[in-house]
């Protein structure tokens, strides 16, 4: 039983004295590196040290640098820098809508919610989109989203007027608002 304590002694004292060490080593390391750092720090390179690629660089920097800082400081001419006014754009806008395209987009609607369609899957959703869309004004704006537990919509829209198709959980749903800002809505839910 003696010689059991004694070993375990030397192997402890051991462990000990190899972790001074190492710990000592392992200051002695960090305080090298930390030394060179601040050298470093205090006493950069010079540039004749750097690769030539790396000059290059850093001269390329230093004229966009000074480029922008150009450009940034000298002033503009009111004159040559004209933005249309609010209602400009909108007598554009407004030439762009006319009628007979609000008219094509609330009878693709129309014609939408005669169909009836009542299709679940989300991979029949592109053909879907592009099936309605192809009857639609060329202006308009589509896109389908997924949503969680399996819901999706696809929403067309042409100015104020919109068409969207709704799968969710409890059945399919569709939503229209006209070219005279009225709503008209189908739904189509799931009996349980």
């Amino acid at each position: 039983m003696l010689k059991l304590i004694i070993v375990l002694l030397i192997l402890i004292t051991l462990y000990v004295l190899w972790r001074l060490v190492a710990k000592h080593k392992i200051n002695a390391a960090f305080e090298q590196q930390r030394q060179e750092l601040s050298r470093l720090i205090k006493n950069p390179s010079e540039e004749n040290d750097l690769p030539e690629k790396t000059k290059l660089i850093k001269q390329m920097i230093d004229e966009e640098r000074q480029k922008t800082s150009t450009v940034l400081a000298t002033p503009l001419d009111v004159q040559e820098v004209q933005q249309p006014s609010i209602t400009e754009l909108e007598r554009v806008e407004e030439s762009q809508i006319t009628d007979e395209d609000q008219r094509l987009f609330d009878a693709a609607a129309q014609l939408f919610f005669e169909q009836a369609l009542q299709t679940k899957d989300f991979s029949q959703a592109g053909h879907i989109q592009y099936e309605v869309l192809s009857k639609m004004p060329m202006n308009t704006q589509s896109q389908v989203g997924s949503f969680d537990f399996g819901e999706w919509s696809i929403f067309w829209n042409y100015h104020d007027q919109s068409l969207e198709y709704y799968v969710g959980r409890y059945g399919v749903f569709y939503a229209h608002v006209d070219h005279q800002g009225i709503e008209h809505k189908a739904e189509f839910k799931d009996r349980y």
